[in-house]
């Protein structure tokens, strides 16, 4: 009786401890977005799927363009670009490997299998640009309020599910989330 008495007890510590042991291990995608500097403005965990949108009004055609990314395998995966015409440098051909989808507010170019680990989002200002983002769930915001004319890099990190933390740098959080779509001219 006293040796199953030990085992138990042995087995019931060690599950905690297997427990934290794995935790300490386990790896999780996190979202992240630097500025100029190299400084991070915004961190958080991402899930597999989950979705990222740029907006900006065309410099050209003054009419919205946005850009859907979706985090997936720890890579930003481009997964479609909704624009309201196609002159002027705009996309005009369905890309390959991918799908073309005229809903009558937009024209969609879904797919075309391409993904990066980082890439460069360029800001504008009042006039050129209107840029805004918007990360599931924290809401739309004008990025071009805070961070005019900068280069922002935008990036997904594999770390530690210990470390993976929401952060939001003071200058992105004094920024209103939620703030209807720009529409240009």
């Amino acid at each position: 009786m006293g040796r199953n008495w030990k085992k138990h007890a042995v087995f019931m510590i060690s599950i905690p401890l297997l427990f934290a042991a794995a935790l300490a291990g386990w790896q999780v995608d996190c979202f992240q977005i630097y500025d100029e500097k190299g400084d991070l403005i915004f961190s958080a965990p991402a899930a597999n799927g989950n979705k990222f949108t740029t907006r900006y009004v065309h410099s050209v055609e003054r009419t919205p363009v946005e850009d859907e990314y979706r985090i997936v395998g720890g890579r930003i995966w481009i997964w479609e670009e909704r624009v309201r015409s196609s002159n002027a440098g705009l996309p005009s051909m369905k890309p390959q490997r991918g799908s073309f989808i005229e809903s009558g507010e937009w024209f969609i170019y879904r797919g075309g299998r391409k993904s990066v680990s980082e890439y460069y989002y360029r800001i504008g200002n009042e006039l050129f640009g209107l840029n805004q983002a918007d990360f599931e769930p924290f809401g739309r915001r004008d990025f071009y309020r805070a961070f005019k004319g900068e280069r922002l890099r935008v990036a997904v990190r594999t770390v530690n599910l210990l470390s993976a933390k929401v952060f939001v740098s003071e200058k992105l959080s004094r920024l209103p989330a939620g703030v209807p779509a720009v529409l240009g001219n």
